[in-house]
């Protein structure tokens, strides 16, 4: 469970990383090392699966 937390919220650990849409929505500023694309990725797939059944996964 800690390396999907860890994994899941690595992408925001950085503020020259990411950046907050006026919904509070994350993106990913060119400054993202490889690492932090991976980790928004894996957020996103996460994310979107969430939202479309109202479960949050594990």
């Amino acid at each position: 469970m800690f390396e999907h937390v860890k994994k899941i919220n690595f992408f925001k650990s950085n503020p020259e990383w990411v950046w907050y849409d006026e919904n509070d929505m994350p993106h990913l500023t060119e400054a993202a090392p490889p690492e932090a694309v991976e980790s928004y990725e894996y957020w996103k797939k996460w994310y979107e699966k969430s939202q479309e059944t109202g479960i949050a996964y594990d």
